[in-house]
């Protein structure tokens, strides 16, 4: 796969089976092995050209091992993630606009004054000293058991997660923040051999987790200990033109923290973590330790009302406690550029909500469409802060200050798909899908007001999607099939937005169109290759995503141009290989 910058430089797999008998059971054993590296330089649009700092190298690693006997198996899985990523900043001249770089530290840092970024710079595969390392190993089995009374199922995983962001231009090796998650998955399920038109399960899955700084400048969220513990049962009961079902669950969560200190480093002059006694230090993370307990229910029922007509309804009542990042935040995301500032006090979000859907599916056509109406306490959402001016909070490199709140909230709307696959014109096939949501903030302060509040943050515009494709059956020299396709894409503009204080912005429509083709060659006996190719943004069309935080990445006014922030990938070309066998 590939796009203008993006280069898969290798890419490895192995796959294999055998199959054994045990007492006369067969007993089919399976490996499953991927390697895979991708390097991308920086991305570019219509509008600002290269866009620096946007490249990545990523590497991927995963194996599977596993058995089967009858209907019993085990499968113990290994997955290594590694993504070294360029933090883009937006900053640039405001004269020109290029992109400038940051050389400097703190004060010293005047970004009017930043050096232009160099077109070698720009059009290199090389990552910026300024960049961001994820690590994510994870380690997890999943298991199915038959007894004499039921089905057993048990999942279990661990996971350790290395998040380091380099911002320091001056000492490049030095970690602005780095912080270490290790989890604990766990899920048991048991179903009970069924009687009559009932079926019933019930189980227990949570986590444990836990959160450590280490050697970084920068401390966003303190080193916490998290307990989540879930118990639940469900029940369908169906007869007839009718299905049933219905669910209870309880959560319990135990999340805290002790005192964390930072100060300065004299030697580097960087904050550091430090123990309570040292002189001058700060108590960033005063310990805290809440306890949060939910429950959630639903009930649903779906009715027949014809050979492939269905109607569905369902109410539920949902519940979320509040995350590390929401309650505690204090301080600089240097990957987000952005200052987050939590609440300790958060109450969990509750919702209510119900659901109609209706579904069709024929030989010349298929349809669904959902809509639904989620009534919710205690929402937590990001508003931005403003200074003793009015303008946005930022520091000295022009990063914003959000903080977290929490209001009665409402979101509704629909969900829709629609295919035409006529068996008169044998492998043509049409689909379209549309979404729409409103959020709304319901305190009543901001009754009325719009985008001065009463509009939820973060809320996807109306978006079409339509795809039309042909396949054509071939059975030529071992050439199986070929099909081409066009696809087009619409997002209308969003003018429901959360303009208070500059939160959000208003974002104008856009219209994407992209095409591809992919065919398939049988090889051997039970091999065979698929290619794909795609163009995407064929117009090469400039535009920004509602939801990019990217389109905020302009922290200084530039000429007047039209244009401000960052804007999405431009045409871009996508090659896809998958060889089976």
């Amino acid at each position: 796969m590939f796009s203008d910058g993006l280069l898969y430089r290798s890419i490895n797999q192995f796959v294999g089976s055998y199959t054994s008998h045990y007492i006369g059971v067969p007993l089919h054993k399976s490996y499953y092995s991927t390697i895979s590296q991708t390097t991308c330089k920086n991305s570019r649009n219509s509008v600002d050209g290269r866009v620096y700092n946007t490249g990545f190298n990523e590497k991927n690693f995963s194996l599977l091992l596993g058995y089967q006997k009858g209907n019993n198996y085990s499968h113990f899985n290994i997955t290594y993630y590694d993504n070294e990523q360029g933090i883009p900043d937006g900053s640039r001249n405001p004269e020109t606009r290029q992109f400038t770089k940051q050389i400097h530290e703190a004060e010293e840092d005047v970004m009017e004054n930043r050096p232009i970024v160099s077109d070698k710079e720009l059009n290199s595969y090389s990552l910026s000293p300024l960049h961001q390392n994820i690590r994510h190993l994870r380690i997890y089995t999943n298991n199915h058991y038959e007894t004499s009374i039921g089905d057993f199922y048990a999942n279990v995983g661990y996971q350790r997660n290395n998040r380091i962001e380099y911002n320091h231009p001056t000492q490049t090796s030095q970690a602005g923040m780095f912080v270490r998650l290790n989890t604990l998955n766990y899920s048991f399920r048991f179903i009970p051999n069924n009687t009559g038109n009932f079926e019933f399960s019930f189980g227990a899955n949570g986590m444990l987790q836990n959160n450590k700084n280490k050697d970084a400048t920068d401390f966003p969220i303190p080193n916490y200990n998290l307990t989540d513990t879930g118990v639940f049962a469900y029940a369908k009961w169906s007869k007839n033109r009718w299905n049933v079902s219905g669910g209870v669950r309880y959560d319990h969560r135990n999340l805290r923290w002790d005192d964390f200190y930072v100060a300065t480093d004299p030697a580097t002059g960087f904050d550091r973590q430090v123990s309570a006694g040292t002189p001058d230090a700060n108590h960033q993370f005063s310990a805290y330790q809440k306890k949060f307990n939910g429950v959630s229910a639903s009930l649903g029922a779906s009715y027949k009302l014809a050979s492939q007509l269905y109607i569905k309804a369902n109410i539920g009542r949902a519940y979320r406690a509040p995350n590390i990042t929401e309650m505690a935040s204090n301080g600089l995301d240097p990957g987000a550029h952005i200052i987050y500032l939590g609440n300790k006090n958060f109450d969990p979000e509750f919702s209510f909500q119900q659901d109609l859907s209706l579904i069709a599916s024929y030989r010349d056509f298929s349809g669904e469409i959902n809509a639904f109406n989620n009534n919710m306490d205690n929402f937590i959402y990001l508003t931005m802060l403003l200074d003793k001016d009015g303008k946005p909070q930022t520091d000295a490199q022009g990063n914003r200050t959000y903080q977290y709140q929490q209001a009665k909230a409402r979101l509704y709307g629909l969900e829709a798909y629609f295919a035409l696959h006529p068996q008169a014109l044998k492998g043509w096939t049409l689909s379209n899908s549309i979404a729409l949501v409103y959020g709304f903030n319901k305190n009543p302060e901001f009754k009325d007001k719009g985008t001065n509040g009463e509009y939820l943050p973060l809320i996807a515009p109306l978006k079409w999607l339509g795809k039309l494709e042909k396949n054509f059956t071939l059975r030529k020299n071992n050439w199986k099939n070929i099909t081409p396709m066009v696809e087009a894409e619409y997002n209308a503009a969003q003018n429901r937005y959360l303009g208070l204080n500059q939160t959000e912005s208003y974002t104008p429509s856009y219209f994407l169109m992209n095409i591809g083709i992919s065919s398939e060659w049988k090889v051997g006996n039970k091999s065979s290759l698929m290619c794909n190719l795609q163009v995407n943004n064929v117009f090469d069309r400039a535009y920004q995503s509602h939801l990019s935080r990217l389109k905020y990445f302009e922290p200084q006014e530039t000429i007047n141009t039209g244009y401000r922030g960052i804007y999405n990938m431009g045409r871009n070309f996508a090659l896809k290989l998958v060889f089976s066998y």
